[in-house]
């Protein structure tokens, strides 16, 4: 029976962050927020289950990722605002929910018991609001140009999320904002407009909201973790042949020959995925996807290293660095590396600058000298916290 979902609300791009990456898999601490938010909301025993809204360009890797996240029940096409994203979510939501809150992505410190506190208080008044109050003076444009009016700061409060409500109450207020042509600037400024009263509940003061640059550089120096660092090393090699495309990091190579195995071939990203694994102390790719199960044969390798991200983001940890090299004769790796880098950042959505690949040759030594194989080695660096040790949210 899943009484409480949460809706996490990711499907922006950020733009006022000016990263290479939505800002939601921006790394705090090493772990991405993203990763951090869901950690917290899985931990808390009052939530049953995870609807995540994602950026509808995010490759079908990353989704296959979070859909292996505990607690997740759907992940979702996000829209072009903010409330689009809610209602795609709604629609994944399970009838049966009782309870539902909303989050958004990029509040990582938001704490398990907040996610309870708000589902509990749901359950009671039927809508409610966590809030903290302004400690600031605010002031409000006065009636002439260039002035302003102070006005009484407890008048004021700043809403957090996530904010919780009776499934019925969201499911209508998002009804009625459709039909009407609501916008509102949060969920509970929906319920208000549909009519109903929304309770507030203490927030908390650290459950700050990441937007721009600035707000990164605060979260870092809230994050209390002992780090977890994390060394792990992959190899593999695969046989060319004819007649068979060639994969190297997720790209299709222009090459005469292919390379033979159960999945793909892509030695690369089966050497990345294995020091994934070994950094995490997992067992390699021929345990998770063992050689003579028909329905892996052909796999594509993206699904395999996003499986071995999957498994980081589960456990707690994120991707601090890659360096691969690529050893064969033919195909030249050179022209091709920026590609391939770019390939492996966007499966484990991180910065290219996180990712190294490299091409060498062995002087005509060898299998790869003679051009019967191409081999892959790679280091993988992550990082996580000691348990005991966290932050606020929770690992």
């Amino acid at each position: 029976m899943l009484g409480t979902i949460v809706i996490v609300v990711a499907g922006g791009t950020g733009r006022r962050m000016g990263a290479s990456v939505p800002k939601q898999f921006l790394p705090l601490a090493g772990r991405p927020l993203l990763d951090r938010t869901l950690s917290s909301a899985s931990s808390s025993p009052d939530v049953d289950g995870i609807v995540l809204a994602l950026p509808p360009d995010t490759p079908e890797e990353v989704k296959e990722s979070y859909r292996r996240f505990p607690k997740m029940v759907a992940v979702a096409d996000g829209g072009a605002q903010r409330q689009d994203s809610v209602r795609n979510a709604l629609e994944a939501v399970p009838r049966e929910a009782g309870i539902i809150l909303v989050h958004d992505a990029v509040r990582p410190f938001a704490t398990p018991g907040l996610f309870s506190l708000c589902a509990r208080a749901a359950g009671e008044r039927g809508a409610v609001v966590p809030v903290v109050p302004v400690r600031d003076t605010v002031k409000t444009r006065g009636p002439e140009a260039g002035t302003v009016v102070t006005r009484d700061r407890g008048d004021y409060l700043l809403a957090q999320t996530p904010q919780g409500f009776r499934a019925e109450i969201l499911r209508e207020a998002y009804a009625k904002a459709l039909r009407d042509g609501t916008t509102g600037t949060d969920d509970a400024s929906l319920v208000e407009a549909a009519g109903l009263p929304v309770a507030a509940i203490p927030g908390e003061e650290r459950n700050i909201k990441v937007t721009l640059p600035e707000d990164l550089r605060m979260a870092a120096g809230l994050v209390e973790e002992e780090p977890d660092l994390r060394i792990g090393m992959g190899g593999d090699a695969h046989r060319l042949a004819e007649g068979i495309p060639l994969w190297l990091g997720g790209v299709k190579v222009d090459h005469p020959k292919g390379l033979l195995g159960h999945s793909d071939g892509d030695v690369l990203l089966h050497a990345l995925a294995d020091a994934i694994y070994g950094a995490l102390g997992d067992r390699d790719i021929g345990f998770h996807f063992p050689p003579g199960k028909e329905e892996t044969r052909g796999i594509s390798s993206r699904l395999i290293l996003a499986h071995a991200r999957s498994r980081m983001a589960s456990l707690g940890f994120g991707l601090l660095g890659l360096d691969a090299v690529v050893v064969c004769e033919a195909p030249r790796i050179a022209p091709i590396a920026d590609a391939l880098r770019d390939s492996i950042a966007e499966i484990l959505s991180v910065a290219p600058d996180r990712v190294s690949v490299k091409g060498k040759t062995t002087e005509g030594m060898g299998f790869e000298g003679r051009g019967e194989g191409i081999s892959a080695w790679a280091v993988a660096l992550l990082r996580g916290a000691r348990k005991g040790n966290e932050g606020g949210a929770a690992e």
